[in-house]
């Protein structure tokens, strides 16, 4: 059977419904092949040429998001196969490498996922450089800006804004939703926000008048807003601009260009949605044209709590390649 599609309308999230994949599509997920953790290259290699066979549709709409996005700036895949057994494996508590869990289709789905978008990257400061990472709620950080916090909403924000070589692409692979099913992933597209700006406001945002911090988790223990660089908070086309934001750690250098922003953070606030991903589900977002966060929620530290797994994808490998050892994926750009 093939996957169904819907597309995209204003405030709709297009989605593909793989839950009814045929079992030789579904064996390319769960067929055995090397380990990602290990042998990563070739894991790489293997997913890239298993992805080459999904089904036409899937691959077609991936395209499609790659060059162009949607007003959205997110793509949805549900019901994507999981791990056999993921039921019995704990949420890591520290939210660090699962030692339980030993097959590896969830990483699977991301790389599949991922190489119709681009190539996999990391880096050093997130989670000791691995490819896939567990996005787990960890006791004593609830209020923490990060993807380790819970009882707080994770505010609105571009994947590391203030790094040189950014990800154009993120994705988020549930393996486990939160016990109440409450926690939503938010997100809010410039497509959306940009019409409630005034010309003036949409003049600022284009001009290097904002400073970010850089992200806890790359160091910044003290979540110091002055810490990065300065940059525009819009840029390429005027008409259908990228995006830089975070409204937890960017500031403005003028007080013109601080209305500006405030105007921005009420116009994301005016425009956002969220999703709540359940098992199997897998959301693209489009790192340059959606900012994204998170509910909060209420973990109960029983091994059970919400699970997800994330990958960072860029277009260009070479652009990293002066902070990346040869034959690696892993960015080391430093900071002080």
């Amino acid at each position: 059977m093939q996957p169904i599609l819907t597309q995209p309308s204003t405030n709709i999230v297009q989605t593909i419904d793989c839950r009814g994949l045929d079992e030789t599509i579904l064996h390319l997920f769960l067929a055995p092949g090397p380990n990602p953790y290990t042998d990563t290259e070739e894991f790489l290699f293997d997913c890239e040429m298993r992805a080459d066979e999904m089904p036409r549709p899937v691959r077609r709409a991936l395209l499609e998001f790659q060059v162009r996005s949607n007003t959205e700036g997110i793509l949805l895949l549900q019901g994507l196969p999981i791990d056999p057994g993921l039921y019995y494996v704990h949420t890591p508590l520290d939210a660090q490498r699962s030692t339980e869990k030993t097959t590896y289709v969830s990483e699977r789905c991301l790389a599949m996922i991922g190489s119709r978008l681009g190539h996999l990257v990391s880096y050093i400061q997130e989670k000791n450089g691995d490819l896939f990472q567990n996005l787990a709620p960890v006791k004593g950080s609830e209020q923490i800006q990060s993807s380790s916090g819970s009882k707080s909403r994770l505010q609105f924000h571009r994947e590391t804004v203030f790094h040189p070589y950014p990800p154009e692409f993120l994705l988020l692979f549930c393996l486990r939703p939160d016990h109440d099913r409450i926690a939503e992933t938010t997100y809010a597209s410039i497509s959306h926000a940009l019409p409630l700006l005034t010309p003036e406001h949409r003049d600022l945002l284009f001009q290097p008048l904002y400073r970010t911090g850089i992200d806890y988790s790359f160091g910044n223990l003290q979540q110091k807003q002055d810490s990065g660089t300065v940059l525009p908070v819009l840029y390429g086309n005027r008409h259908d601009p990228f995006l830089n934001y975070d409204e937890d750690l960017m500031t403005a250098l003028t007080p013109e260009a601080e209305a500006a922003l405030e105007a921005l953070k009420e116009a994301i606030a005016s425009v956002y949605r969220g999703v709540k991903l359940n098992v199997g589900d897998l959301l693209c977002i489009d790192n340059r044209r959606t900012v994204h966060g998170r509910s909060s929620f209420t973990p109960r530290y029983d091994g059970f709590d919400r699970w997800l797994q994330r990958s960072f994808v860029v277009r260009d490998l070479g652009l990293s390649a002066v902070d990346r050892q040869p034959g690696e994926r892993i960015i080391r750009t430093t900071f002080a």
